[in-house]
């Protein structure tokens, strides 16, 4: 039986999840009460020696890493420029000892760049040579490309503070977009004017609502309220999808 180490981070956590035949079997969270880089390193090494996983030899390692500051271009837009320019015509100059890096998305002709941390890769690559480390939002755009994609499917990825809306239609990425967010409405709000927007607001299909890394795990119960008192959301059949992330790391191997 395979097993893979599917690990979540971002700067305020790290989670480890531990799949064998495609089920998270354990999950390991660690919250940071450190804030620098150097500090969050020392953290992690010193927290996750005391795991039971930090022993066990996995024949897959990946790792998603959380920001909002991403953005999918298709793949030709390369050919005339470079990540770091296209990086910086979005979100101006990387934060300091950030490094501009991206992902291929093979499967729909696109690519995701985005900003990381570099304390991530040295402490990651170092600890496990064989990692493959991505941003969240590839992830989830496989995710969401791989099964029933054929009809509007919306996916809202939820952080503390911001969140990941994608819409996916007849096997295109229509909408990747991230937003800051306040309350439940605020998401709700963002939804409903991105669906009008794409006109897409009459079409029946799914709404994904998934727990990203340090999520307040009511905010889904919250969403799930709203969304039946809106009218123009009552042709979306809402699920709530369990071990998104780490899942979805399985097709990246």
């Amino acid at each position: 039986m395979t097993s893979h180490l599917a690990i979540e981070a971002s700067k305020a956590a790290v989670k480890f999840s531990v799949l064998r035949d495609k089920r998270v079997r354990e999950t390991h969270f660690i919250q940071f009460d450190e804030t620098g880089s150097q500090a969050r390193k020392s953290e992690l090494s010193d927290r996750f020696s005391e795991l039971p996983i930090s022993k066990v030899d996995f024949d897959e390692i990946t790792l998603s890493w959380s920001n909002a500051k991403s953005t999918i271009i298709p793949n030709f837009v390369l050919n005339d420029s470079d990540p770091n320019s296209i990086y910086t015509l979005c979100y101006g100059t990387p934060e300091d000892a950030h490094s501009v890096d991206y992902n291929r998305i093979a499967e729909i002709g696109v690519i995701n760049i985005y900003e990381i941390p570099d304390w991530i890769k040295s402490y990651f690559v170092i600890k496990f040579p064989r990692i493959a480390i991505q941003h969240t939002g590839s992830h989830l755009v496989r995710q969401i490309m791989h099964e029933n994609a054929f009809y509007l499917k919306a996916t809202i990825l939820l952080f503390d503070g911001y969140f990941l809306l994608s819409m996916a239609k007849h096997n295109k990425l229509e909408f990747y977009s991230f937003f800051d967010f306040t309350t439940a409405e605020d998401v709700i709000y963002h939804l409903s004017f991105a669906l009008q927007q794409k006109e897409l607001s009459e079409e029946k299909g799914t709404l994904e609502i998934v727990a990203g890394i340090n999520t307040n795990l009511e905010l889904q119960k919250e969403l799930e309220i709203i969304k039946s008192k809106v009218k123009d959301l009552k042709q979306l059949e809402l699920k709530i999808v369990e071990d998104f992330i780490a899942k979805s790391q399985l097709l990246c191997v």
